[in-house]
């Protein structure tokens, strides 16, 4: 409600008291319910437990829980296991390559009611616009999505994107209703080196009131201390126990990232067994044909409680854990007064859905996604005839299948070669060897490279380096592989680049086929779209590649 009149302010708090006085008349049985989930086993993950009670739902909030309640409907659980909804703390929908209605569509069935979107990848392109476009897109979803505000935009001073946001932009869209917090601050060295522009954005964060995510990759010891005093509230870069317990350790909360470019979740078990009493299980980045295969939320909990923990205490970390670090008080627990978004689950093993409610009732995608102007990719002028050297004394980027680092190798050792080319007209692009994916005689491209989204090309001839760059051209953005300097497969992301309308399982089939083209040019890589979508990250160590060279991230300089 903030931002709206005054007047309309007070209406709609008179409109909520009467609801409120409603489900306290349909509680003490005065009046009849709307819905009635009968013969339900309750997991209850704030005090450990599960039990058998009927819920009852009124208004779109949960009015009780007991038994001999009255509804306009019934639901029989039959003993089916009833948690709340889950609630994924911190995710890119972009990554998923999904608008929110698709993102929505292919995870409701997976119980997920509700995401912190952290739309830097639409904002890096668009700006400002992004962060408002998201949220409409939200709204029409059929799933609660909220966001947070981009804190790095770009990401450092080494990337230049489409967009520029200052400290002034960033105060405007935490002032969006539907805006939790100021996302992820990237750019530590920022921070640690006292960088005026990131401790503007900072202080319009904490003159918010409202969260600070972090983002730390590899900080640690007296830097990670200095990190927390800044005012940051979590992180989730952790990859050992050692990392996870030294954020735990500095009051950090704990984010334990498990999607389809970073997989942290079974290293970090052992912490999560310890019961921590802040953290919480997040996706980040996760590819529409990962969630279609494994799932979302619901497989970090098989893995989590396949891994020892017990089923409250995993149900806890997609749940009330995240609701509470974002401040959604009336979210994450089935009780009186919280909205009636819950999961029926066949058994808390395997976390089989059977039905996801949002507000009371059965959930439902929409199918309806608002337009989104620009964004396309424009390669510059001189693109026909590019050619992409590489300078021979350049250490050899090291390629990891299930994180978003890179090692550092010698060079000479390369077996694919990374292009990296502005795709907002500047005809500005670099090159360098990689090593780890095994892609040979063929191009992949991708218009979706975090965090500036330029065009990025692994493997191939020039030839098809800019063949593949004419079909991302031609598409308006998208993934494409090129042999022959012919397109073999591709997947159309018209949305910024960087997102498409198919439903979930065309966008899924289509990845697939890119992936499987890939497959028969030798690449070993498990997800290679994603994989190289974090190629030009850079703020995550060791090496990274910009259209204007290789950076040395712990250096923090460019390779000379």
């Amino acid at each position: 409600m903030q931002g709206q009149p005054l007047h309309w302010r007070m209406l709609a708090q008179r409109a909520g008291s009467e609801e409120r006085r409603r489900l306290v008349r349909v509680a003490r049985g005065e009046e009849q319910g709307d819905l009635l989930i009968r013969g339900a086993q309750v997991v209850q993950p704030a005090t450990r437990e599960v039990f058998e009670a009927d819920v009852l739902v009124a208004g779109g909030r949960v009015a009780a829980l007991g038994s001999g309640f009255q509804a306009a409907r019934v639901v029989e659980a039959r003993g089916a296991y009833l948690a709340p909804g889950f609630l994924d703390g911190h995710v890119h929908i972009e990554s998923s390559l999904l608008t929110p209605a698709g993102f929505a569509a292919a995870t409701l069935p997976r119980g997920t009611t509700g995401v912190v979107a952290e739309p830097h990848e639409v904002v890096n392109v668009l700006g400002p616009d992004g962060l408002a476009w998201m949220l409409e897109a939200g709204r029409t979803s059929g799933q609660r999505v909220w966001a947070s505000a981009p804190s790095c935009v770009p990401a450092s001073a080494f990337e230049t994107g489409g967009a520029r946001i200052d400290a002034g932009d960033t105060a405007r869209l935490l002032a969006l209703p539907g805006v939790l917090g100021l996302a992820e601050m990237m750019n530590y060295p920022g921070v640690l080196g006292g960088d005026p522009e990131v401790w503007a954005v900072l202080d319009a964060g904490r003159a918010s009131g409202r969260r600070l995510d972090g983002h730390a990759a590899g900080v640690q010891g007296r830097d990670l201390q200095a990190y927390a005093a800044a005012g940051l509230h979590s992180d989730h870069e952790a990859t050992t126990p050692e990392e996870a317990r030294e954020r735990l350790r500095a009051g950090l909360w704990l984010m334990v990232r498990e999607g389809s470019a970073a997989r942290n979740l079974q290293a970090l078990l052992p912490v999560l067994r310890e019961r921590p009493r802040r953290a919480m299980l997040v996706s980040d980045d996760v590819s529409v044909d990962e969630l279609l295969e494994l799932g979302h939320l619901d497989r970090l909990l098989r893995a989590g409680v396949a891994g020892g923990l017990h089923p409250a205490d995993a149900v806890a970390l997609v749940t009330c854990n995240p609701a509470e670090y974002w401040g959604l008080h009336d979210l994450g627990l089935v009780a009186p007064g919280y909205h009636a978004d819950f999961v029926l689950l066949r058994d808390l093993q395997g976390f089989e859905v059977l039905e996801t409610f949002v507000g009371g009732q059965e959930a439902r995608p929409g199918t309806h996604t608002p337009p989104l102007a620009g964004g396309q990719v424009n390669l510059g002028p001189g693109w026909g005839a590019a050619t992409f050297k590489v300078p021979p004394q350049w250490p050899v980027m090291v390629v990891s299948p299930d994180q978003i680092t890179t090692g550092i190798g010698t060079p000479g050792s390369g077996d694919a070669r990374l292009v990296v080319a502005d795709r907002y007209g500047r005809g500005e692009w670099a090159a360098c060897w990689t090593n780890g994916s095994g892609l040979r005689g063929a191009t992949l491209g991708l218009s979706v490279l975090h965090d500036a989204h330029h065009a990025a090309f692994l493997g191939g001839t020039d030839e098809d380096v800019r063949a593949a760059g004419r079909a991302l051209e031609a598409l308006g953005g998208g993934a494409v592989v090129v042999a022959g300097g012919q397109v073999r497969a591709q997947l159309p992301l018209p949305y910024a680049g960087l997102m498409t309308d198919l439903p979930p399982a065309q966008a899924a089939a289509a990845l697939t086929e890119l992936t499987a083209v890939c497959r028969t040019h030798g690449c070993t890589l498990p997800y290679p779209v994603t994989t190289l979508s974090f190629l030009g990250l850079t703020v995550i160590p060791a090496l990274k590649l910009t259209p204007r060279g290789l950076l040395d991230v712990a250096a923090w300089r460019y390779v000379p």
